[in-house]
């Protein structure tokens, strides 16, 4: 097989060393989705390049001619890998039963059967002469049959492709690399058929077609930015998503955000317009310099239907700096309910306490005038005027604690400490009850002055709930594995296992369930914002036992772990 390099084969050489480079890099990318189909088509590329180099480099028609038949392989390759990469891209891949696949592989395997057949019946081409060292081939049926096949494949591409495009034009740019290099490749193929171009465009067309691909792949993010992905992320997502472009243009938007823009079609127009808030200006006055960083984190306000509806707006820019994401995440109902809970708490602080304080007070003021008979009465009116000023103390943590959205500011604080002071003041309100304090390890764990509530209501609940006429109460700490473990023990009715989770208000019901109480539901939510936890267990010698589990700040202290704090209460 005699070969001559000659002008005309170079640039099908620089075709080759290109597409065989581009395949070695695209190669990296062969696990992504659609990437099988892509890499195929790009095999083809490479196939077809280096056969129509050798071919025009060989001297002898035999040698041409030889050459010539495995460009069908390589045609083959390209157009059923263009159309198995829309498919995947497009998630479409329910189309590719086995058959499908085995019909697809019978064809390539007969066609390479008629064509290395072909010098017995000439039914798929004829060689022709040559032209200026060039193979000119008159095409038979067989091959326009083919011919017809293969376009057949590229054409189901480009539809699924543009399907994308008219439902997504947020994948505009993917799209059009998509669909133009194939159209810019089927061009050259038609020139080729009406014979306006002497020499086999298909490899050199290809070839730009190859390195297009790559620099969506390295740019565009063509394989890692999936329309499937895109359904399953974008389309899911409650909040309402804007993609933006460097001047805030609105580029795409998923179906919350088209709600909240009443159905109209937005694209393109810019963001300020179509919703009235500066979101592009901080967009702009931010620059390149906050690539992949948040630019703004504010509150907004958005009329929505004729209601004022409020939305925590985060624009962020995209890492690579090609455009930006604005996110409105609705906290209306956040918003009302702290305005409600703000009223209430207004009314429970200033109204009923203030009411409960004179009635307490004058209660003081009458003490001196009441009979031996009366004692009794008054005591207990007392005690619950007492009890409502507890209350409302109590829902007014309770309160603070779900306004701030379960996030409150954390500080250690010292357990030990804590725990000597809650006992001492439990024993004076209830000093027909015992509380024993066993050895408290000096430890800080995490909290915040809303700590003492936590043990506040639990040392009351164990007292409260017991029929016993002198209650007793103990109180012990384990610390492990930076765990501090508190347990509160009494020697009440205990708690059934079925209402164990109930009377935190962790039911269905929330606080309305059977058994709940306010003081509890705190104690569970203040639990859970310092990052800790609360449950019930059966004690030895019959009662309850609640532990609350704590993360430690800090296992130093003033005096190493284990010492006690107070052993003689």
């Amino acid at each position: 097989m005699p070969y001559e390099l000659t002008s005309l084969a170079l640039p099908y050489v620089a075709a080759f060393v290109l597409t065989a480079g581009l395949w070695v890099l695209l190669w990296r990318h062969r696990e992504r989705r659609a990437a099988k189909g892509f890499l195929l088509d790009v095999t083809g590329v490479v196939l077809l390049s280096a056969v129509v180099a050798l071919k025009v480099s060989a001297t002898d028609p035999a040698t041409k001619l030889f050459w010539w038949n495995w460009r069908f392989l390589a045609v083959s390759f390209m157009s059923i890998g263009y159309m198995l990469m829309a498919i995947q891209y497009t998630d479409n891949e329910h189309v590719l039963t086995r058959r499908v696949v085995a019909g697809l592989v019978a064809v390539v395997a007969a066609v390479q059967v008629v064509v290395w057949t072909n010098g017995t019946d000439g039914l798929f081409y004829t060689a022709g002469e040559l032209q200026n060292g060039l193979l000119v081939p008159a095409f038979g049926p067989l091959y326009w049959a083919y011919a017809t096949f293969m376009v057949g494949c590229i054409v189901v591409g480009v539809g699924l492709l543009l399907g994308l495009f008219r439902s997504r034009r947020g994948f505009a740019l993917q799209t059009g690399v998509l669909v133009g290099t194939i159209t810019l490749v089927m061009g050259g193929v038609v020139f080729w058929w009406l014979r306006a171009v002497p020499l086999d465009t298909l490899a050199l067309t290809s070839a730009v077609k190859v390195l297009a691909f790559y620099l969506a792949v390295e740019r565009l993010q063509l394989l890692d930015t999936l329309p499937v992905a895109r359904a399953t992320v974008f389309n899911n997502m409650e909040a309402a998503v804007f993609v933006l472009t460097d001047t805030g243009h609105i580029v795409d938007v998923n179906p919350t955000a088209e709600a909240l823009v009443g159905g109209r079609h937005v694209t393109h127009e810019s963001i300020d317009d179509v919703l009235g808030v500066p979101v592009a200006d901080a967009l702009v006055e931010a620059g390149n310099d906050a690539d992949g960083e948040r630019i703004a984190d504010r509150e907004v306000t958005l009329e929505r239907d004729g209601e004022r509806r409020y939305y925590d707006l985060k624009l962020s820019r995209f890492p690579d700096g090609t455009g930006a994401v604005a996110v409105f995440h609705d906290i209306s109902e956040r918003r009302n309910r702290e305005e409600e809970i703000t009223i209430l708490n207004r009314i429970v602080r200033h109204d009923i306490r203030n009411e409960m304080n004179v009635l307490h007070g004058r209660g003081q003021l009458l003490e001196p005038h009441v009979d031996p008979a009366g004692e009794d009465d008054y005591r207990l009116v007392m005690e619950s005027a007492e009890h409502v000023i507890e209350i409302t103390e109590t829902v007014r943590e309770l309160m603070e604690t779900i306004t701030s959205d379960g996030t409150l500011t954390l500080k250690p604080v010292a357990l030990g400490n804590l725990l000597t002071t809650e006992v001492e003041k439990a024993r004076s309100n209830f000093p027909h009850a015992s509380f024993h304090l066993g050895d408290i390890p000096s430890v800080r764990v995490d909290g915040n002055e809303m700590l003492a509530s936590v043990f506040t209501n639990l040392l009351n609940n164990a007292v409260v709930h017991n029929d016993d006429a002198e209650p007793e109460v103990r109180v012990d700490c384990t610390v492990a594995d930076w765990v501090a473990r508190v347990r509160i023990t009494d020697d009440g009715p205990g708690v059934p296992p079925g209402q164990r989770e109930e009377i935190f208000g962790r039911g269905e019901k929330g606080i309305e369930s059977e058994g709940t109480g306010v003081g509890l539901y705190l104690v569970d939510t203040l639990t859970d914002a310092f990052g800790g936890d609360v449950w019930v267990e059966d004690a030895e010698q019959g009662g309850a036992v609640f532990v609350v589990e704590l993360q430690l700040a800090d296992a130093t202290g003033d005096t190493p772990v284990g010492s006690p704090v107070a052993e003689d209460y």
